[in-house]
């Protein structure tokens, strides 16, 4: 690919700055045009002397898109880098530049990150001078190799463009004279045409504020932006800036998934979200049964993985093969069910185009009736240019950062296929290695002997989890339920009650535990005492943080069906009935409101 460098030269003090640094770190061949905005004297001495440079002298100056698009009538490249004076370019700054567009199919536009520029190509870092400006770019280099970021809108500072693409867009739009809403124009004409915008986030170039064009009129600069704006806006009908931050990008998806001998569930997975993703990705860890066929019948991109007893190394391995914009990850043994598809669907045809990850419900256990009783936060779309990393050996978790839209999409686990032992296994042989535990392992430690009813040892390990000053306060919140159910099951309900009463040491009393308290005194036949925390339950409002784990049954119905049954042994039948009623508010076709409500005609209630 041959290149065409074109400096737009307006302020004399810069110029030979910004193409002395050009000279010194561009490796590959490229040629120079130089536009003399204005026929400045020395720039003209210094073209005279180069004979080589391309160069093009405007009488008066014209500004950026004319001078630009003046540059590029002279150039014979494939690739045109624009740049203005007043930038100051790293080592390896145009191979960051030509990766970047050829690495992204759909790219038209490449720009860099800079200090001191506006958008989302600004890095807020100070990088007064050369030895800043090389420190910042070497860790660019290696920290963001072969990274970019997906945008609606790219500086016309420092901007690589595909000569074709710029042709059929038609250049920049001259209308808009000296500076400003030139960029943005052409922004718009490239979304619209299909093209996509990036930053090449290992490139990263010094911005030095130049000095005025007109010093004797110190608003000109205002006053230019607010009359280009206008011009924009009579242009096009609409707030052009405002329009490129709500641009909407047609979003491609990529289906990652780890498995491991699951004939029982795959079909389903698959079957439920396969036509909503641009492509699926099978990572096996060792299947013996039938899972490697059923998933050729949805796709091809099935790859083995040798198991290391590491679930974030498996998930990491097939996040590294996604090709899409974003990437969806599920287990086999969950589902997208029809209403929730559709919706995902819609959230595709939404999806704005800064959003970095999307958080969606969980719905992890049911009742006999299928009504949800617990469900959880997952962020299950994550944008894949943003690298997003597995972190943790079992139960690991995804971490994310940035813009999180929180969708009402529900992803539905088929807990009945669910096999943790595995993962149990993993915990015990990292113990006998003698490994030391984080707080976050030994909750989940604790919590997979409580799964395999390891009721001691799991009450043991709850224990020294809650005495550790370090761990999540949901966690911490969690671990008391958990270590009260195991009292429970062992028939110690005092104890059960106290680790109950010790959870509202680190939040305001939940509906969770006020139910598990209720439950345990319908366990003694204390029924006033249910009444009591049950209808607390009733009555408190639901958390708003998105990272809790709420029982959904405690926050609507569950303590009401619960405070018919206790009002019922008290005899005290019309608020019974009530609260049969409420219950049938939030699921008026399960069996338990139905059998209630003939158990009340047969007592001849009168309904309310």
């Amino acid at each position: 690919m041959k290149t065409s460098i074109i400096i737009l030269a307006q302020h004399e003090s810069l110029f030979k700055q910004c193409l002395a640094s050009i000279e010194l770190y561009t490796s590959t061949p490229y040629e120079l045009i130089v536009v003399n905005d204005g026929n400045h004297l020395e720039i003209n001495r210094w073209l005279e002397i180069n004979k080589t440079v391309k160069k093009v002298t405007t009488t008066e100056p014209v500004g950026v898109a004319a001078g630009y698009n003046l540059g590029a009538k002279r150039s014979s490249g494939d690739l045109l880098i624009f740049i203005r004076d007043h930038m100051i370019v790293s080592e390896h700054w145009l191979v960051k530049l030509t990766d970047c567009l050829e690495r992204n199919s759909d790219a038209a536009m490449v720009g860099p990150l800079s200090n001191e520029v506006s958008g989302v190509q600004l890095l807020p870092v100070p990088c007064d001078n050369m030895q800043q400006l090389d420190k910042l770019a070497a860790a660019f280099v290696v920290t963001k190799a072969g990274r970019s970021k997906k945008v609606t809108r790219l500086l016309s500072h420092l901007l690589a463009v595909s000569k074709s693409h710029f042709n059929n867009l038609g250049g920049f739009d001259e209308r808009f004279g000296m500076e400003t809403f030139e960029d943005d124009d052409l922004c718009y004409r490239a979304l619209q045409a299909g093209y996509g915008l990036y930053i090449a986030q290992d490139c990263f170039v010094r911005y030095i504020q130049p000095p005025s064009l007109f010093p004797g009129d110190p608003k000109w600069y205002s006053r230019i932006m607010n009359i280009n704006r206008e011009k924009a806006r009579e242009k096009w009908g609409f707030d052009l800036t405002e329009t490129l931050q709500g641009w909407i990008y047609k979003t491609s998806v990529s289906l990652c998934m780890i498995v491991k001998n699951e004939e029982e569930t795959l079909e389903r997975c698959l079957s439920s979200i396969s036509q909503f993703v641009d492509e699926i990705i099978i990572v096996d860890t060792g299947s013996e049964d039938k899972t490697k066929e059923i998933a050729r019948q949805y796709t091809d991109k099935i790859h083995d993985f040798q198991w290391v007893n590491d679930f974030a190394k498996a998930r990491n391995y097939a996040f590294s093969l996604a090709s899409k914009d974003y990437i969806l990850w599920l287990d086999a043994d969950d589902v997208v069910l029809p209403e929730d598809a559709d919706k995902f669907q819609m959230l595709l045809s939404r999806l704005a185009w800064n959003t970095d990850a999307v958080s969606m419900n969980y719905n992890l256990a049911f009742d006999d009736n299928g009504n949800v009783v617990t469900s959880l936060r997952r962020n299950r779309l994550v944008k894949r240019e943003n690298n997003f990393q597995w972190i943790g050996v079992v139960h690991e978790y995804l971490e994310v950062y940035g813009n999180i839209q929180y969708a009402d999409i529900c992803i539905t686990h088929d807990r009945k296929h669910t096999n943790s032992s595995r993962n149990l296994h993993i915990y015990e042989n990292r113990l006998a290695s003698g490994e030391m535990f984080s707080p976050r392992d030994l909750y989940y430690y604790s919590n997979e002997l409580a799964d395999h009813k390891e009721w001691h040892r799991a009450i043991q390990n709850y224990e020294m989890f809650l005495m550790n000053p370090e761990g999540w306060i949901e966690d911490k919140i969690n671990a008391c339920g958990r270590a009260s159910d195991c009292f429970r099951e062992l028939g110690v309900i005092s104890e059960a009650k106290s680790l109950v009463l010790r959870s509202f040491v680190y939040t305001a009393p939940r509906a969770e535990g006020c139910c598990r308290l209720g439950y345990l005194h319908m366990m003694e036949e204390d029924y006033q005492g249910a009444v009591y925390w049950y209808k607390m339950a009733s009555e408190l409002l639901k958390p708003s943080q998105h990272g809790a784990l709420l029982q959904h049954a405690a926050w609507t119905w569950l303590p009401h069906l619960q405070l018919c049954v206790c009002y019922d042994r008290l005899g005290q039948l019309d608020l019974a009935h009530f609260h049969n009623e409420r219950a049938a508010d939030y699921i008026p076709n399960d069996s338990k409101v139905q059998a209630n409500r003939t158990y009340f005609q047969n007592l001849y209630i009168p309904a309310k």
